[in-house]
């Protein structure tokens, strides 16, 4: 195991949700909570240094979704129906009725709209990383769309080994010259490829509803959303198509869109930047104030 690894673990704890175990880190002290949410090849171990910025002015909550990184995984298959039920049930039972601010990355928001679509009330403000909305039309990005397939993907997950894993992340992920730690593809393999997790995060992957109903119940979801909402892509992230964002702003009613310097991994890419960003959004959210104008049918005579 690496040393960042066993840092992250030992900085992690657990919380067991009808049986199931979840992995989190929880740093910060603060009525406001931000919630980061994973996506697609990715853990909270890569919101490490989030976590670490955004802490010292929030409380911030990372978790690991069932089957990933170090959460247990439930006996039904990992789908985007099954993480948002417990999800839910995890922030209820780590925030009780406080409402939270959710950041959510790549095939995070699509889990995340199935829970908006049962729990909007539970959430403050939405911010979006390298999202996607319209599953139906979303263009499976390399390595994922060679891992999704049967028999093809079990064997070609077989060929990530820290070495190759280190150079798909850097071919298609980040933007050039970007520099990961030492040691950091031994660990992205750990947690993704070694033993069981392979099996897990194949399944991940695969386990997308593209139906035209899951379709429509993921924008009843997001359309639920009274709270603030942003979008934040990667100026090089093409495996976000524009139609992807031209939609997630349409059906979110939302305008606002953040160009960040970086490929498909701003967590990794440009944190800080990502932070500074997002603790402007939710200051203006907690800043906001809306008046209330009572009007009366009664007329003076």
């Amino acid at each position: 195991m690496t040393p960042s690894l066993l840092e992250h673990i030992n900085q992690g704890k657990y919380l067991e949700v009808e049986g199931l175990k979840y992995f989190y880190l929880d740093e910060g002290k603060s009525e406001e909570i931000v919630v980061l949410l994973h996506g697609f090849m990715t853990t909270s171990y890569n919101y490490r240094h989030m976590v670490k910025n955004l802490s010292k002015r929030y409380r911030v909550i990372a978790l690991d979704f069932l089957g990933l990184g170090f959460s247990s995984r439930p006996e039904t298959p990992l789908s985007h129906r099954v993480q948002a039920f417990y999800l839910y049930q995890f922030l209820e039972s780590l925030t009780g009725e406080k409402k939270v601010h959710i950041v959510t990355f790549d095939y995070a928001l699509p889990i995340m709209a199935f829970l908006l679509k049962e729990q909007s009330q539970k959430i403050k403000s939405l911010s979006i990383l390298g999202g996607f909305l319209h599953l139906p039309k979303f263009k499976y990005y390399f390595p994922l769309h060679l891992l999704r397939f049967p028999i093809v993907g079990d064997l070609f997950s077989f060929l990530f080994r820290p070495p190759l894993l280190r150079f798909f992340y850097k071919w298609f992920l980040v933007k050039k010259g970007h520099l990961f730690p030492k040691d950091w593809e031994k660990t992205m393999y750990l947690l993704l490829f070694e033993g069981e997790h392979r099996k897990n995060t194949l399944e991940f992957i695969r386990n997308v509803d593209r139906s035209t109903h899951a379709l429509r119940e993921i924008e009843e979801g997001v359309k639920n959303l009274v709270g603030l909402r942003q979008i934040y892509i990667g100026e090089e992230d093409y495996r976000i198509s524009p139609y992807q964002t031209e939609y997630m702003k349409e059906t979110l009613r939302t305008s606002s869109l953040q160009i960040l310097p970086s490929k498909h991994l701003p967590m990794e890419e440009c944190p800080d930047l990502v932070c500074d960003k997002i603790q402007y959004f939710i200051d203006s959210f907690a800043q906001k104030k809306t008046k209330t104008f009572r009007f009366s049918k009664e007329q003076k005579e």
